[in-house]
């Protein structure tokens, strides 16, 4: 522990010798600031000298910036404000930051932060932070963040507000309020001062305290250095300052309920940070594994959507492409025909069994023949043709960029192929075929006309014949 602090501290005087190597001014310039002169121990003015934690903060500030701090006295929290609105002070040592602030304020990285306690006589029960007030006369610091955030969360709770925390303990002793809210290191010190013996804290008051450096907005520039002085500030110089103004003699020798109720505090607070904790964790969990099902569906729809498109456009038995697809093929082809006048060729394919159709039927599985014919036309035709079954025992094969005698070609080789490929299957089945060349001013159904032309030519030729229209 020994070693670790000292390497902060050998840190932070290198900061500071690098500050003052780059800068050719220490003291740059004078900035003014206010503090709230009766807050102890956050802050104080006792004899024209500024004192307490903000104190220590921006003596360390000041030697990390260069910056030459000098107090504005001021007689109350409100006139600090009014002060710093104004720009009578350009900075304000200690403060929250908060809606209205905000108008006339910018604020640096926080660098002190504590819990805001309610304070009560002992007889009072524990509070459940502010919601458990109920009808009570609640004191609250004029100016404070306290009372703007109650005014706009809690509008139904009863305020007092008094001049300072002091100020509002006395109104508690004398029974003029039943509550007070304010910080915990300041109402501990000020219960010290007065030996307030029959006060205790009763309950915790939300929001917890992030103190910073305010701002006006005039002097913004101001912000990068602040937080970086900050940032510079190593966390030994932090704890020695939090160790000189925590007053570990809140409670006295006979009455430990002081102790009591700032343990309970301190517990229900590490309790809500855990349970806060576990929730966010179970929540984290909870959106991986919707993402993880999300991201599972998906792909399932995306199988699914393949899978609908690979059946709209083809034959559930063959696998070759379907009646739509090759009519929009050949509506393609004839468009490009008719700008291009790139020849194209057309090949219907039919199957002929010269037994009976029951008896065919009987012998061999007629789904078995359509893809055993289907594999020989996809092994005998080009990569640029596309080949597709029409109807029941018909085939047509659409033939790009092809005359009609490189399409004849084509077709012998299926003549030879489609017999060798259904030969185990049936030895009755007869193949015939025609084919058609596009012409000007025809459409789909007028090129498949001649193509079927031709084939009827073929069949009455006794089949196993490929004819070409005239």
């Amino acid at each position: 522990m020994l070693l670790c602090k000292s390497k902060d501290v050998f840190t932070f005087f290198l900061i500071l010798l690098g500050t003052a190597i780059s800068s050719p001014r220490v003291l740059a310039e004078d900035v003014t600031y206010c503090v709230d002169p009766n807050w102890m121990p956050y802050e104080a003015v006792r004899n024209g000298k500024h004192i307490g934690i903000s104190a220590d903060y921006l003596k360390l500030v000041a030697e990390i910036t260069g910056y030459n701090f000098v107090l504005v006295p001021t007689e109350n929290w409100d006139q600090t404000l009014a002060y710093v609105e104004s720009g009578t002070c350009m900075v304000a040592a200690m403060m929250n930051s908060s809606p209205s602030r905000r108008r006339f304020l910018v604020f640096s990285q926080p660098y002190f932060e504590a819990p805001n306690v309610l304070v009560a006589r002992d007889d009072t029960s524990i509070l459940q932070g502010y919601a458990g007030i109920g009808d009570r006369l609640l004191g609250v610091v004029s100016g404070y963040r306290h009372a703007e955030y109650l005014a706009r969360y809690y509008p139904g709770i009863n305020v007092e507000y008094v001049e300072s925390e002091s100020d509002g303990l006395n109104k508690l002793a004398s029974g003029e309020i039943d509550v007070m809210v304010g910080a915990l290191l300041s109402i501990n010190a000020a219960i010290i001062s007065r030996d307030y013996k029959k006060f205790a804290i009763v309950g915790y008051a939300e929001p917890y305290d992030s103190l910073r450096f305010g701002v006006n907005k005039q002097y913004a520039f101001l912000i990068p250095k602040l937080n970086s002085a900050i940032s510079a500030i190593p966390e030994s110089r932090q704890v020695d300052i939090y160790k000189r103004w925590n007053n570990v003699r809140v409670i006295s020798k006979s009455d430990y309920s002081l102790l009591i109720a700032v343990l309970i505090i301190s517990i229900m607070f590490i309790g809500m940070l855990i349970w806060r904790r576990r929730i966010a964790e179970q929540c984290r969990r909870q959106i991986i594994q919707k993402n993880e099902e999300i991201e599972t569906l998906q792909l399932s729809l995306l199988d699914k959507n393949r899978t609908l498109e690979f059946l709209s456009t083809h034959d559930l038995v063959t696998g070759l492409y379907n009646r739509n697809y090759i009519m929009h093929k050949a509506e393609e082809e004839i468009s490009r025909f008719q700008r291009f006048h790139s020849p194209a060729s057309l090949i219907v394919v039919e199957l002929v069994s010269s037994a009976s159709p029951a008896r065919a039927q009987a012998r061999h599985d007629k789904d078995e023949v359509l893809k055993a014919v289907a594999s020989a036309c996809l092994n005998s035709v080009r990569e640029v043709d596309i080949a597709a079954r029409l109807v029941s025992e018909q085939f047509i094969i659409l033939c790009p960029q092809t005359e009609i005698n490189a399409a004849k070609v084509l077709a012998d080789r299926l003549l030879a192929a489609i017999p060798k490929q259904v030969e185990a299957l049936d030895t009755t089945l007869q193949v015939a075929i025609g084919i058609a060349a596009l012409k000007e001013s025809q459409h789909f159904p007028e090129w498949y006309d001649d193509a079927c032309r031709a084939l009827y030519q073929a069949r009455r030729h006794g089949c196993h014949k490929a004819c070409t229209s005239g």
